[in-house]
């Protein structure tokens, strides 16, 4: 027993009344020499727990029963939330569906058109290769003139209208 008690008081290298290191070590009271504690050792906290999103990740907040929420009110807010939406995702493919099928339908008449405008557009440039355009002042002139005219849209300007404006621009 007495050589129990020395070894217990000197310590395992002979140090009587030093604190052990290591895993010999007793615990200790207080704050860890060096900084302040984090993780397990860290005093608790109140509040959601740290990182932006809480317990459940990208789902709704946990509920809060210190302020008056109602766990039950919170889960039908979730099922609302759910079935809103999974009814928009059903609205917006019905209507994506259906906006589809009309452009699919509309699509080669809009083709045909524009073909047509820029088919008129060249028989124009083609039979008047001397008419020009200031697309600053909107007018038309013919190169070397010194008569203009005010510019006709040209998406609904006909062969037959060019013809009458280039003749209109050369006579006076």
């Amino acid at each position: 027993m007495r050589l129990a008690q020395q070894g217990s008081a000197a310590g395992p290298a002979g140090t009587a009344g030093q604190p052990q290191q290591g895993w010999a070590a007793e615990p200790q009271a207080g704050p860890v020499p060096g900084g302040p504690q984090q993780g397990w050792a860290a005093q608790p906290q109140t509040g959601p727990p740290p990182g932006p999103r809480g317990w459940r990740g990208n789902r709704s907040r946990m509920p809060d029963t210190s302020m008056g929420g109602d766990l039950v009110s919170d889960i039908g807010d979730d099922i609302a939330g759910a079935v809103m939406q999974a009814g928009m995702r059903f609205m917006g493919n019905a209507l994506a569906r259906g906006i589809g099928n009309k452009l699919n339908k509309a699509l080669p008449a809009m083709l045909a058109k524009q073909q047509e405008l820029l088919q008129t557009q060249i028989t124009i440039a083609e039979r008047h290769p001397d008419i020009r355009a200031c697309l600053t002042d909107h007018v038309i002139f013919l190169d070397g003139g010194n008569r203009t005219e005010p510019m006709p849209n040209l998406n609904t300007l006909t062969v037959e209208q060019a013809d009458a404006l280039v003749a209109q621009l050369r006579n006076g």
